[in-house]
């Protein structure tokens, strides 16, 4: 799922239709959102981030983001990429403690705590990075269900992710 990152950037500021997920079957629920598409100019590569105001065309609240340029952009998403392969990497020799002293439970404590914690963290960062898309406020680089949250179409079908 590679998002569209362009210069022209056509995104899509949405609102939080449901205050509870609708539920769609057996523990999966779904979260509704409405809103407008616009078309972001993102600024020219090494000058700094832009600030941008936008209205939400549900609620009226108007909100400011920050637009990075597509070089900025490539970088943020590298840094995370290159974050969470290292914490990938790292939970290998963590697990791998185990190996040395199987039965202390020092060993154990460190090699599954610090073990899993590592994968979990690079785990999110991974998640973080794939999505990464230079539009930064009010939550939208969060992952979950935020009540405005930024939309930009993929780059394989023009979906909306």
């Amino acid at each position: 799922m590679a998002l569209a990152i362009e210069r022209d950037q056509r995104t899509m500021l949405a609102h939080r239709q449901n205050f509870v997920g609708r539920s769609v079957s057996y523990g999966t629920v779904a979260w509704d959102y409405h809103g407008r598409t616009w078309l972001v100019e993102r600024p020219e590569d090494g000058e700094p981030a832009r600030h941008c105001r936008v209205e939400c065309s549900v609620c009226g609240k108007t909100l400011t983001y920050a637009v990075h340029s597509l070089a900025a952009t490539r970088r943020r998403r590298a840094r995370r990429w290159f974050a969470a392969l290292a914490c990938l990497i790292a939970t290998v020799p963590l697990f791998g403690l185990i190996a040395l002293d199987p039965s202390s439970l020092l060993v154990l404590s460190v090699a599954f705590g610090g073990g899993s914690l590592t994968f979990v963290t690079g785990w999110c960062l991974a998640f973080v990075a794939g999505g990464e898309t230079g539009l930064v406020g009010h939550g939208s680089a969060l992952p979950g269900y935020a009540k405005h949250k930024l939309f930009v179409p993929n780059a394989e079908d023009g979906r909306w992710m």
